[in-house]
């Protein structure tokens, strides 16, 4: 299974009119294990967030948190991606 996600942000332009300034398909999956995939769409760091500027985010090395921050989730998990441990009841 391919995980493919359409990442489209945009902005203001210099009459601050809203504008497209990324549609793309994500270049950033990675697959942890087979059957599960993850891709960063965008990080953030502090809090309140600054949205001024135009620097794209999801190129940043993270994990799954960013501390006082966010590192919103996007991954797929197939069928036999993680094994269950143990036995309920």
């Amino acid at each position: 299974m391919s995980f493919t996600v359409r990442r489209v942000v945009t902005g203001h332009d210099e009459n601050g009119r809203a504008i497209v300034s990324i549609d793309e398909t994500s270049k950033n999956v990675v697959q942890g294990r087979p059957g599960a995939h993850a891709a960063v769409i965008w990080t953030s760091e502090g809090f309140p967030v600054d949205n001024d500027g135009s620097a794209d985010t999801s190129g940043r090395k993270v994990g799954s948190t960013v501390d006082n921050g966010t590192v919103p989730p996007s991954a797929t998990v197939g069928a036999g991606a993680f094994r269950v441990l143990g036995k309920a009841g």
